[in-house]
């Protein structure tokens, strides 16, 4: 389901728990994102969501509903800062890259890296 992916914060932290167990009911979701106190019935209300949208499929075992991810992590990435560059910056990523540079809390090391990473990736070129 490469392409146009949006997901809310909350989207996203589910399917990144998800990621993380594999597989898992909406218990199992909710255990695992106990810091953020939602309801059991909310997440299986955004799992049902997400699985109507193709982003999660599910089948049930004994009594349970359980739920995968049928995306990559990489895809939503790429698919969400997408959007944002489009949306935010007309299309143009290095004005991304510059304001993250200008507004960011970076070190040298770190735009160092950043470099290292722009001369390797011109390199695959």
């Amino acid at each position: 389901m490469a392409g146009n992916i949006k997901l809310s914060d909350q989207q996203y932290q589910i399917v990144q728990t998800l990621w993380q167990l594999g597989e898992g009911s909406a218990k199992d979701v909710q255990q695992a994102l106990d810091d953020l106190s939602l309801a059991h019935t909310t997440i299986g209300t955004v799992l049902s969501r997400l699985e109507k949208k193709g982003v999660l499929s599910s089948e049930t075992r004994g009594r349970e509903r359980i739920y995968r991810a049928e995306i990559d992590e990489s895809d939503v990435k790429r698919s969400m800062v997408s959007s944002l560059v489009s949306t935010l910056f007309k299309g143009d990523s290095k004005a991304l890259l510059a304001h993250l540079v200008r507004e960011g809390d970076f070190d040298d090391g770190d735009l160092s890296d950043v470099k290292a990473l722009l001369e390797k990736e011109n390199e695959n070129v």
